[in-house]
């Protein structure tokens, strides 16, 4: 079993800029880590991101990857970031970036969201849970949205990103396909409902989304939403002819309440919106 660290000390390869990264980080010198080329993507999540004042608050970052969104909470002010991720694939890269930047983020790693509560909710509560990305690949993306609303202070806001179905008026949660061992791109026709791969990935239509959120106890700000079309950015996200949905990326932010709080008209002006 993979071992636990719980804030990982591990030196770093001199040539880790070489590697490949999925975040593009400023670092000090005018670098900049050679991450993918999603500014559409990024700068939906900044957009959503004005509505939050990070200033002298406690931040969870779930699914971290390399730490650019818990680095830019910190660079806005935040007195205490904590990320998570479940797995060690972009640890080093956050431990880079977090020494050039001289960043007091804590990392956590080996954090699957199941045992999240286990894990960080001594750490707790947090003023802001930032859940960036990471929805549409959980297994149970609605247990995830209950785990973040027992680390939130009542009042607190958690910052969701993730892709979304926008033309289906129903509440649906539609699974990407199962992929059969002997597939081969290159001689089959485009199957997957939503994504090129066959690893576990939903996609949740608005009225889902929404659904969902209120059910967890969070309440959506509706001047928060924010949408971007998502292009053929690689093999893992590329189009086809015959796809069957109209996929998009969305970005909000939402406002943890008290579930007496959740009342008809409050659903009413949510749903309807």
């Amino acid at each position: 079993m993979m071992k636990y660290f719980k804030e990982g000390r591990m030196s770093v390869k001199s040539n880790i800029l070489e590697a490949h990264w999925y975040h593009k980080i400023k670092l000090p010198g005018g670098v900049v880590t050679p991450g993918n080329d999603w500014d559409y993507l990024w700068d939906n999540i900044r957009d959503a991101k004005k509505n939050v004042n990070y200033t002298e608050k406690e931040v969870l970052d779930l699914g971290a990857m390399e730490g650019l969104w818990a680095f830019e909470a910190e660079q806005s002010g935040a007195s205490r970031v904590i990320t998570v991720d479940r797995d060690l694939r972009c640890s080093e890269k956050l431990l880079y970036c977090k020494g050039q930047l001289g960043s007091a983020v804590k990392p956590f790693f080996n954090v699957p969201i199941e045992r999240l509560e286990e894990r960080i909710g001594d750490h707790g509560p947090f003023d802001i849970v930032q859940h960036l990305g990471l929805l549409y690949h959980l297994m149970d993306p609605l247990s995830s949205l209950f785990k973040c609303r027992a680390l939130v202070r009542e009042g607190g806001l958690l910052v969701m990103e993730t892709a979304v179905e926008r033309s289906l008026g129903t509440s649906a949660l539609i699974f990407n396909g199962v992929k059969p061992a002997d597939f081969d791109l290159d001689k089959h026709p485009y199957w997957w409902r939503m994504y090129n791969g066959g690893h576990p990935q939903w996609m949740v239509t608005m009225p889902c989304l929404k659904e969902m959120m209120l059910s967890a106890g969070f309440v959506p700000m509706l001047e928060t939403i924010s949408f971007a079309d998502q292009p053929s950015t690689s093999a893992i996200n590329e189009d086809a002819a015959d796809m069957r949905y109209d996929r998009c990326r969305v970005a909000l932010v939402a406002k943890a309440v008290d579930s007496s709080d959740i009342t008809q008209k409050v659903i009413d002006e949510i749903m309807t919106s």
